[in-house]
């Protein structure tokens, strides 16, 4: 059977997110729950498996940009990537802000974008609530003018413009070799990844503890390889054929571009590929991506017998969810991505605003924790 090249990369999707859903179903991959076990007991094996992925990651794109098998510069209409991870625009205050309020947002809702969709897979009806309602502010900040009059009229002033200083953009290897007037910026491109990468890598196998764990190291390495994979099949040959033609096509897939794995834009996709009847021009890569996610934790519960009904416990919890969603979807848009979009994709660019949104996430999130157990321990006084 033969397939466009949007289908081949939609089916490719698919089956990655498929896969991923499996793995971290398996695995308990949850940042969430990783930023928890160190803030809570110290732990911080999770956390080296989330390291590890993105050492991966920054390694992997860091190798396939140098031998010009990917391409992220450029390779939207006056962006670097779906979203623009490497605008030289420089908007730091979005990822700072929007970070703190994602990660925030992910501690009362008891888990990321990811983590959710995991849950969904399992049969977990408060995720379900979470989903839509995350997916539901993310679409209003999306497709309104919500996030510019509420947050980027008065952040956008306050951008680093990389290209005033004749930088291509806001990843460390353009401004490194910008800034030192190289004339061989893939070399510096490269060096950073690799700096940067094995820094991380060095780090995860610090631990002894972690280093005789298999299952954790495999599913470090599986992740990151997955959102290699991803940016490889859309920013290289694949990604390269599609741009050349849907100029041609009668009607335009929507959000095409270089990207990787991402859930909280993927979920305002979804939602408007049902507000559009399932019209296939809206059937994105994101949307495929959610899709995979959710049926790859589904079959691994079905297969494994893990099925967990669940609703809220409470009121209080109830209301706590709806503010942790809430907080997502807003704060996932703001800062271009969760802990998977920004947290991996985003950081395996280098990019500066994804380096901002990954600590402010875990800023954010491990001071959420700490205001819980306090006002835990005030209640049990």
């Amino acid at each position: 059977m033969q397939f466009d090249i949007y289908t081949q990369i939609l089916i490719w999707f698919f089956l990655l997110a498929f896969i991923f859903g499996a793995v971290a179903n398996r695995a308990n991959f949850c940042t969430m729950g990783a930023v928890s076990d160190w803030v809570n007991i110290g732990d911080k094996s999770r956390l080296r498996t989330w390291v590890l992925a993105i050492a991966t990651a920054v390694l992997g794109v860091g190798i396939l940009e140098f031998l010009e098998l990917i391409d992220l510069s450029l390779i939207t209409d006056n962006e670097t990537s779906n979203p623009p991870y490497r605008t030289a625009n420089f908007v730091w205050l979005r990822h700072l802000v929007g970070g703190l309020i994602f990660g925030v947002g992910m501690t009362l809702s008891s888990g990321c974008g990811n983590k959710t969709l995991i849950r969904i897979g399992e049969g977990n009806m408060k995720s379900v609530l979470v989903f839509t309602i995350m997916a539901i502010m993310a679409s209003l900040m999306l497709f309104t003018s919500y996030d510019y009059f509420i947050f980027l009229q008065w952040m956008t002033p306050l951008s680093i413009d990389f290209s005033d200083y004749n930088v291509a953009g806001q990843d460390i290897g353009h401004i490194v070799s910008g800034f030192s007037n190289s004339e061989s910026p893939a070399v510096y491109q490269l060096a950073t990844s690799l700096i940067v990468g094995l820094g991380l890598l060095i780090w995860t196998m610090k631990s002894a503890d972690f280093r005789s764990n298999f299952e954790l190291i495999l599913v470090g390495l599986v992740i990151g390889s997955l959102i290699v994979i991803a940016w490889y099949i859309t920013a290289g040959s694949m990604g390269q054929l599609l741009l050349e033609e849907v100029d041609f096509m009668d009607d335009r897939p929507y959000a095409v571009g270089a990207q990787s794995l991402s859930f909280i834009a993927p979920s305002a996709h979804s939602l408007q590929y049902i507000y559009q009847s399932f019209s296939p021009q809206f059937l994105s890569i994101g949307v495929i991506t959610i899709g995979g996610v959710i049926s790859g934790s589904f079959i691994y519960t079905l297969v494994f017998s893990k099925i967990r009904l669940e609703w809220f416990a409470s009121w209080s919890d109830f209301f706590l969810h709806v503010i942790g969603a809430i907080f997502m979807g807003v704060g996932g848009v703001l800062a271009m991505g969760c802990t998977i979009g920004q947290g991996i994709s985003g950081v395996a660019t280098l990019a500066l605003g994804s380096i901002v949104t990954v600590i402010a996430i875990i800023f954010g999130s491990a001071v959420t924790m700490k205001y819980q157990y306090y006002r835990m321990m005030r209640e049990d006084d």
